[in-house]
């Protein structure tokens, strides 16, 4: 895991606030996670991933948050116990896992009544899940990086995303759509961290 002390001081910067006091909360439910997963889902959301999201979903306390690509569910389950009032919309292209087991197998029963999970490819469901929500207030891109497929999810998202609203991008550096996004709608990127992949974070202004 990478210095937490750097990674809090970026999140300051972006967001102008002290969320280290999520860190505490986040370490305890990574910890549940670790504790499930064990060794295996190695291209699962990483650790100090998984505390900044946590940190950044539990600030926000969004409405709608939808993320795409979903696997055992690291994502799912910590944004799903950071959500105190909201929805997450998940989409995954696959019902069942490597291993077996169904898709989001992490997520705890008791907050699935806050979870919908969707089986298809993100250009098939994204856009009508769009029009029917009408906005979202966090979109998190984890599904396949190509750079056609990045580039769709941006540009779609960003046409429904609230003005103050985020898109988090994992494995920021597997493509360079990211880049050309940012630079096409003239707004800054983020770079929070750069373990596995890193993560990206753009804010609609």
């Amino acid at each position: 895991m990478e210095n937490s002390e750097s990674i809090l001081n970026a999140l300051k910067e972006i967001f102008n606030v002290d969320l280290s006091k999520y860190w505490n909360e986040a370490e305890e439910i990574n910890n549940g996670i670790k504790r499930v997963l064990g060794n295996s889902f190695r291209y699962a959301l990483s650790e100090t991933k998984r505390y900044v999201l946590y940190s950044i979903i539990k600030y926000y306390n969004p409405d709608i948050v939808i993320e795409t690509g979903v696997g055992p569910g690291v994502s799912s389950t910590i944004i799903l116990s950071a959500l105190e009032r909201g929805t997450l919309h998940s989409i995954d292209v696959r019902e069942t896992l490597e291993n077996g087991k169904q898709v989001g197998f992490l997520v705890p029963e008791q907050l699935k009544s806050k979870w919908k999970l969707y089986i298809g490819r993100s250009r098939d469901i994204l856009l009508d899940l769009l029009k029917k929500l009408g906005k979202v207030d966090i979109f998190l891109h984890d599904s396949e990086h190509t750079f056609e497929n990045v580039t769709f999810e941006l540009n779609i998202a960003w046409d429904y995303l609230r003005n103050g609203g985020i898109l988090l991008i994992d494995n920021l550096d597997f493509t360079e759509a990211p880049y050309y996004f940012t630079k096409q709608k003239g707004v800054k990127l983020y770079e929070l961290t750069n373990e596995a992949g890193g993560l990206g974070i753009i804010i609609k202004s």
